[in-house]
């Protein structure tokens, strides 16, 4: 998948594919131009083409797949 199937989608399905993108990558404080988020946007891209329309679905899947690291503390918090 790739941003080169956006061509073929309709306005609707590019708006589905950046607005789902947009609101799973602040829901996880992931940047979309980030690896994770690019990863995001590849999955979403690939979840409409497979006909997937319902927002909330595809928000829900970006967060099984595309689920961003747990943060990393420094370790002298970890060791305490």
């Amino acid at each position: 998948m790739s941003l080169f199937e956006l061509v073929s989608f309709t306005e609707d399905e590019i708006e589905l594919v950046t607005s789902v993108v947009g609101r799973w990558s602040e829901r996880n404080h992931v940047d979309v131009k980030s690896e994770h988020g690019q990863a995001a946007l590849t999955q979403a891209i690939a979840l409409v083409s497979s006909g997937m329309r319902s927002p909330g679905a595809i928000v829900g899947r970006l967060d099984e797949v595309c689920a961003p690291p747990a943060p990393e503390y420094p370790k002298s918090l970890v060791d305490e």
